[in-house]
């Protein structure tokens, strides 16, 4: 295609209605600062043994970011996706609105994706690592996923955080770390995963830690 025709066509598409389609547009829901943080984690724990691990990926667009970073520093291990990839399943919902006074309208996102499409998006960057899962976090036993020696684990609500959380705290090696997304007492929508994580923590006599925001952070101490 010539520089003309080339030229003509983005001037067409920057002009149409569907122009965020065409240009860039920040796809992550972690900032950069966030995005950074989850990468020196990755980079603290690359002797750790055991696989990576991120439940709750959505489509993906942390999964290339963070796997890309592996390509860049040449970290090798498995990578294990577990996400419904259909939103959040109904019992969730229901707790919230029953047992955390919400309102039902707040969690009808995430929707309309299909697994095969995330696994798609991981073909088309050249990620081979990861092994994506469909599951719901209450009925899945996250164990299975173990060893790990990093987890992000952003499943928003009470209910599949608090259950998955000793899961996947008992498979965590140590020296390994894992970060809980959306641990922010002050989140309409997603103050239940701030509740979780600091029940746990409490439950455990472990010292909450959260960074940048709303990343609930838990260190397990080496051997």
């Amino acid at each position: 295609m010539d520089a003309r025709l080339a030229n003509i066509i983005r001037s067409i598409q920057f002009n149409s209605p569907l122009r965020r389609y065409f240009f860039p547009k920040y796809a992550y829901y972690f900032n950069p600062p966030q995005l950074g943080f989850l990468c020196a984690c990755i980079e603290e724990t690359r002797n750790v043994p055991g696989s990576i691990a991120e439940v709750g990926c959505f489509m993906g667009a942390t999964t290339v970011y963070l796997n890309k970073y592996m390509d860049a520093r040449g970290i090798e291990k498995p990578y294990r996706s577990v996400d419904t990839f259909n939103g959040f399943v109904a019992d969730d919902i229901k707790y919230e609105v029953d047992n955390r006074g919400k309102t039902k309208d707040l969690f009808t996102g995430f929707r309309g994706i299909k697994k095969s499409w995330y696994d798609t998006i991981m073909q088309d960057n050249g990620i081979t690592r990861v092994t994506s899962t469909q599951a719901d976090v209450n009925k899945f036993d996250l164990r299975t996923l173990g060893p790990l020696s990093f987890v992000l684990f952003d499943v928003d609500l009470y209910r599949p955080m608090k259950k998955g959380l000793p899961e996947l705290y008992e498979v965590l090696s140590p020296g390994g770390i894992m970060v809980l997304d959306d641990c922010d007492a002050t989140s309409i929508q997603w103050d239940g995963a701030d509740q979780a994580y600091k029940e746990f923590m409490q439950e455990r006599g472990l010292e909450v830690e959260i960074v940048h925001g709303k990343l609930g952070v838990i260190r397990k101490k080496g051997l």
